[in-house]
C-alpha cells in the first residue's frame, strides 16, 4: 500500500472515532510584533524611485519594495490605484505592499526582507531552551478587474528563514495567500511552527509568485510573535557527529502518543537505520524499552526513500502513554545523513490531535554543517576537495538530495558541475582566506586510485546501506 493510502487510513480512522481534531498554537506572546513597518505605512511619497502608477517606496525594508492605496492616496502628485479593489483589512491604514510594481519585480525571498534579531532578551532565553514557537499572520489579496469582473490566482508570500549566529540556515517556512482568486480578495492568513534552538536572526521576506502574468500577490499587516510552545511538546534531538536520532518526552508529565513523522525537504533521512517502534517497541517486540505493549504499530514510510520517516498505531488508533524523562532511540547512527540542511520537521499525534514537535541539533559546537565541508569534519580542507574533484561529471541522478550533496551536488541538482566547482571555491575561500582554494589545488597531487576509492567508500555509506535494506 503506498505510504499516502497509509496515512489517509490513519486520519479516516481516528477522525471517524473522535479522536483527531485540528490543533494550532496558542501562547502567551513573549513579545509585539518583531517586523517594522509590516502595514507599510511608512513610504516615501515624495523621492524616486517610484514603482509603476507612482506607487511610493516602502521605507524600513531591504531592497526596493512599492505599496498600492486602499484608497487613492497620493505619490508624487498623483493617485495610486488600488489594483485589490475590495474592502479593506481591518486598520489597514493607507498603503500595502505589491511585489509586481517594483523594478525589480519581488519574485523570490531574499530581495524584500527585514532581519530580526532575536539573539537576546525573552525570545533568545525561550529560543535556547527548545520551547520557542512562532505566530506569524499578515492580510494577503490579488489582482481584480472590475470591468472583467474577476480575480486572478497570483499569490503573496511571508517566508521565515532562521538563521544561526553564522548565518546559515537551520529552517524555512513560508505562509501562501490562502484563497487567492476566489471573492473574499483581503483575507486573514496565519502560520505557526517551532523555531529552531540555535536562532539568532529571522530572516522575513515578503514576496509574490506570478499565475496568470503578475505577480499580483498583495500583502498587508504582517505580524511575527515569538511565543512560548504549548505543552506537552514532544522532542526529537539528532546528534550532528553520526546522524543519530532519538525521541524525548521531557515536558514535566507523561504524553499519549499514536503517531509521529519526521520529514526532510531535502531527503536528509535513511529508513535502514530507523528504529522505528513497529520494529523494535511495540507489543510484538517484547523487552525493557517497549514504547506501546498494547498494540502493534504500523511503518508508513517507503523504505527506498530518504524524505520521511512516519509510523502509528493503526490498530487501535490510541497509542500509548509516553512517561515523563523518557527517551526512546530511534537510530543509533546515520538516520540523519549529514548535511548543512537541518530541515526536519517532526510532528506527532497526542490525544488524537496533530501537533508541532521540537527539533534539536546537537554537536559540531552547536553549528550546522558548513556547505562545502563534504566529510563533515566540522572544516572546509584538502579532504573535501578530493571528495568533490572525485566525483566530478559523476551521475547522481539515482541517489537522495543528502547523498548527493555529500558526493559534490552543492546547488541540489543532482549534479557536481561547474556550477558546484564555483560554489565549492567561494567556501574554501571564506573558510580558509582569500586565494586559499588556488594555493591549496596547486598543491595537491592527482588522487591515488587507493585514496579514491577510500574517499568515495566513506561518502556512499548511507546509499549503500538503503541498497541492503531493499535486498
Amino acid at each position: 500500500m503506498k505510504v499516502i493510502d497509509l496515512r489517509r487510513k490513519l486520519m479516516a480512522a481516528l477522525a471517524a472515532g473522535g479522536l483527531l481534531a485540528p490543533s494550532a498554537m496558542f501562547a502567551a506572546n513573549l513579545n509585539t510584533n518583531l517586523v517594522v513597518n509590516g502595514d507599510f505605512e511608512h513610504v516615501d511619497t515624495v523621492n524616486a524611485p517610484f514603482g509603476a502608477y507612482n506607487a511610493p517606496r516602502v521605507l524600513d525594508w531591504v531592497g526596493t519594495g512599492v505599496a498600492y492605496s486602499h484608497d487613492g492616496s497620493f505619490s508624487n502628485g498623483a493617485a495610486v490605484p488600488n489594483y485589490a479593489n475590495g474592502a479593506a483589512p481591518p486598520n489597514a491604514g493607507h498603503w500595502y505592499f505589491t511585489p509586481n510594481a517594483s523594478s525589480p519585480e519581488v519574485r523570490n525571498p531574499g530581495q524584500f526582507y527585514q532581519d530580526i534579531d532575536v539573539s537576546t532578551g525573552a525570545t533568545a532565553s525561550t529560543i535556547s531552551s527548545g520551547f520557542a514557537g512562532f505566530n506569524l499572520s499578515a492580510y494577503m489579496s490579488t489582482y481584480f478587474s472590475s470591468d472583467r469582473n474577476n480575480t486572478d490566482s497570483d499569490t503573496g508570500n511571508v517566508q521565515l528563514d532562521f538563521r544561526s549566529a553564522s548565518g546559515a540556515s537551520l529552517g524555512t517556512s513560508v505562509m501562501s495567500d490562502s484563497d487567492a482568486g476566489t471573492a473574499n480578495v483581503w483575507s486573514p492568513n496565519t502560520k505557526t511552527g517551532v523555531i529552531p534552538i540555535g536562532t539568532k536572526t529571522v530572516r522575513l521576506s515578503a514576496y509574490g509568485t506570478a499565475v496568470n502574468g503578475g505577480p499580483d500577490g498583495y500583502i498587508d499587516n504582517i505580524d511575527l510573535q515569538v511565543a512560548v510552545v504549548p505543552l506537552p511538546a514532544l522532542r526529537i534531538t539528532i546528534n550532528r557527529a553520526n546522524g543519530s536520532v532519538s525521541l524525548s518526552n521531557d515536558t514535566g508529565a507523561a504524553v499519549n502518543l499514536s503517531g509521529y513523522s519526521i520529514t526532510s525537504a531535502f531527503e536528509g533521512l535513511t529508513p535502514a537505520s530507523w528504529l522505528s517502534i513497529a520494529d523494535n517497541y511495540d507489543n510484538g517486540n517484547p523487552g525493557p524499552n517497549q514504547v506501546d505493549s498494547a498494540h502493534s504499530w504500523s511503518k508508513l514510510t517507503n523504505a527506498t526513500t530518504h524524505g520521511d520517516l512516519s509510523e502509528a498505531d493503526l490498530q487501535a488508533g490510541t497509542g500509548a502513554s509516553l512517561p515523563n524523562g523518557r527517551t526512546v532511540n530511534l537510530s543509533s547512527s546515520a538516520a540523519w545523513i549529514q548535511n548543512p540542511h537541518e530541515d526536519l520537521i517532526f510532528q506527532y499525534i497526542s490525544g488524537g490531535q496533530i501537533k508541532n514537535g521540537i527539533v534539536s541539533f546537537i554537536g559540531n559546537n552547536d553549528n550546522p554543517f558548513a556547505l562545502g565541508d563534504l566529510n563533515t569534519d566540522g572544516s572546509i580542507n584538502v579532504a573535501d576537495w578530493v571528495i568533490f574533484r572525485t566525483n566530478q561529471q559523476t551521475n547522481l541522478t539515482s541517489l537522495a538530495k543528502a547523498q548527493a550533496y555529500r558526493l559534490g551536488d552543492l546547488d541540489g541538482d543532482l549534479r557536481n558541475d561547474f556550477a558546484d566547482f564555483e560554489l565549492f571555491k567561494n567556501a574554501y575561500d571564506i573558510a580558509n582566506g582569500a586565494g586559499a582554494f588556488a594555493v591549496m589545488a596547486a598543491n595537491v597531487p592527482e588522487p591515488s586510485t587507493t585514496l579514491l576509492v577510500m574517499a568515495a567508500g566513506t561518502v556512499f555509506l548511507p546509499a549503500g546501506r538503503r541498497k541492503r535494506s531493499a535486498s
